[in-house]
Formats: structure tokens, sequence, C-alpha cells
């Protein structure tokens, strides 16, 4: 039979081993709801979606599913039309990118080149403004102002140049696509940039111009190798980004004409919601997680994070 005095010996101990326990994993303590989260977020359903690309069709029960193999990724490279797609996603983000890549920084290096300072707030307002335009609304205001017949831009194409307006969304829907994301998205290249040229050291810039360098100059051996950094992780951000494209080009599109501007995004929605071939879809989701995972690792492995973190 205990005494109190040993219950209480023994409490005093139990609490000290659980709080011995706490300050030596204290930063495990602090990680493990984000840990927790992304398991619920990411690996569970990563997981469940590979599972659905290897059976027939999902049931209640799990294991009595018919297992196919690899039938499905045949399927939707052979007949699911996911090669065309991946062809078009990489046209699409790759152009996309550098259209954003390039008049981003031209905007930035414009406004930081402006003296008076209300007029640059002014211009940051400005420039900023179309990334507030959510992209199911940009898709519905791109339809109307495109439209043959009652479209602010060919009735201007028409009536102020001696051109004759295309049909944009019909002839050149992956150009539209293209630029109407360019559009939406500059501004966000812009800010990172114009932080990126509002850090570098006047110093610098300075010597250069005694040195008698040119404009030119100065940014292609100065301030955009400077800005290295700045300009890589913002592009990785963008690229990403770009690869989850769906909302502006399918209330643009829908993937069309045919399926000029079927993404992988929308290729996948098709699959699944339309022609309801759900291991179809589970086949290419996954052939696209690894395959942007690779893209965004063999980015960071030629460009790198060195000088990111300094």
């Amino acid at each position: 039979m205990s005494t109190p005095t040993q219950t209480e010996t023994t409490n005093t101990e139990g609490l000290a081993r659980v709080r011995d326990l706490w300050n030596d994993y204290l930063p495990y303590w602090f990680m493990a709801p984000m840990v927790l989260v992304m398991v619920s977020i990411t690996f569970f359903p990563g997981a469940y979606d590979l599972y659905l690309s290897l059976i027939a069709e999902p049931t209640l029960n799990v294991f009595a599913a018919e297992f196919v193999g690899l039938e499905n990724y045949r399927t939707a490279f052979t007949r699911g039309g996911a090669f065309h797609s991946f062809v078009i996603t990489v046209t699409v983000v790759v152009s996309a990118l550098l259209l954003e890549s390039v008049l981003g920084f031209f905007l930035a290096a414009f406004v930081a080149g402006v003296e008076s300072t209300r007029m640059k707030s002014f211009y940051r307002v400005l420039f900023i403004l179309p990334m507030a335009v959510a992209p199911v609304s940009l898709a519905t205001i791109g339809r109307l102002m495109l439209n043959t017949e009652i479209g602010i831009i060919p009735y201007v194409i028409n009536t102020a140049t001696p051109f004759t307006s295309p049909a944009f969304l019909s002839d050149l829907p992956l150009l539209t696509v293209i630029l109407l994301d360019t559009w939406n998205w500059t501004p966000f290249m812009f800010i990172i940039f114009y932080a990126g040229l509002s850090s570098v050291p006047d110093t610098l810039v300075e010597a250069s111009r005694v040195d008698g360098a040119p404009l030119w100059r100065r940014y292609v051996h100065v301030i955009i190798p400077y800005m290295k950094p700045v300009v890589f992780v913002a592009a990785l951000i963008r690229l990403i980004d770009l690869f989850r494209t769906f909302g502006v080009v399918y209330g643009l599109t829908q993937g069309g004409p045919g399926t000029a501007t079927q993404l992988v995004s929308i290729n996948i929605y098709e699959q699944m919601f339309i022609n309801n071939q759900v291991g179809v879809a589970a086949a290419i989701a996954v052939v696209y997680l690894v395959f942007v995972i690779a893209i965004a690792n063999i980015v960071i492995a030629k460009v790198g994070f060195e000088g990111v973190w300094d």
C-alpha cells in the first residue's frame, strides 16, 4: 500500500519526465500541427489519387476494387488526349512566364525611375489593379470584349485600324489565353521585381554611372545580376502557379475550340466529371504531379537558391 508521500513523489517524477520530453522535442511539437495539416491535405489525397489510378472503378470497399495496373495510364495517353494537353500546357506556361517576366521587369524599371513620389504611388496602384480581378470575372469580361459582334476590341480594330479583327476565341484561342493570363498576372511579377529594384544599393548604380556605363549596361551587368535571387524566386513561384491554371481558361474557352486550349487541368476535369473516367483522370493527375515536381526540381538544380537567403 503506497503512502501519500510515495504518491506525491511518483507524480512529481511523472511531471518531470513530461517536462523534459516537452523541452527536448520542443521544435517538433511546434511543427506537429503543420505536419498533420500537410499530411491530411497533401499526402493522403495524393495516395488516394494513386490508388484510384490503379483500379477500374472506385468502390465503398477499397479492398474489393478491381486492380487494373497501368491500364488507366495507357488509356490516358492513347485515347484520353493526355499528351496533347501536356503540350498545350507547356506552351502556355513557357509563353506566359516569359511575357510576364519581361513586362513585369520593364514596368518595375519604369516606376523605379520615376522621381515624383506621388506619380510612383499612382503607377504602383495602376499596375497592380489587373491582379485584383477574379479569374471567372476576367473570363466573362474577356468573352464579352472579344466577341466579334458586340465586343469592344474587335470594334476598335475594325474602325480605328486598316485591319480586320480576327475571331480571337476561334481563330487565335491559344494566343488569346496567353495574353489574357499575361494581363492578369504581370502585376505579380511587377510587385516582386519592383521590390528587388528598390533593394539594389545606390552605391553600385552610382559607381557604374561614374564609370560611364550606359543605362542598358547598368541593368545587364549590375542591377540584374544583383537581382538574380529575386528573379529566380518570382519565376519559380509563377511557374508552379501557371501549371495550376484552370478557371480563366475554362471560363473563356472551356478548352476549345475542340481541344485547342485543353490544359491538363481541364482534361482532368473533363475525364472526371464529363466522361466519368475516374481512373483515367487520376492517372493523368499522378503523371502531371510528377511532371511538375520534376520541372521545379530541375529549375532549382540548374539555377539554385544561391544568394536567395543572404
